[in-house]
């Protein structure tokens, strides 16, 4: 696989934030290389950071991903004062990106 590096978190000194740098065929197949940065560990720390190749380009548009199923959308709620906060993860049915969209939207 194409090269990787390991960076210290800011928040913890014990936490590892690594960083990958995927050839243009290990892009285009990216579930696949996700799968080899947790085989790295990458997932212990919580995130990782992927350089893409010099030559990728990101969409146009994404308008094309109104139909895309987002299988388990998470709803945050988060209470509390004075600097307690409680933040509760809620999982959600099933939606589509445009439902998403339209629910993210609203008051």
């Amino acid at each position: 696989m194409a090269s990787d590096s390991v960076s210290q978190s800011s928040q913890s000194p014990v936490t590892k934030i690594m960083t990958f740098h995927p050839t243009k065929e290990e892009f285009r197949d990216f579930n696949r290389y996700i799968a080899y940065m947790e085989s790295q560990g990458a997932h212990r720390a919580g995130m990782a950071k992927v350089v893409p190749p010099k030559d990728w380009k990101p969409r146009r548009t994404y308008d094309d991903i109104d139909d895309l199923v987002i299988p388990a959308p998470i709803q945050q709620v988060v209470t509390g004062q004075s600097g307690l906060f409680t933040q509760y993860n809620i999982q959600k049915k099933p939606m589509t990106v445009r439902e998403f969209r339209k629910t993210a939207n609203t008051d």
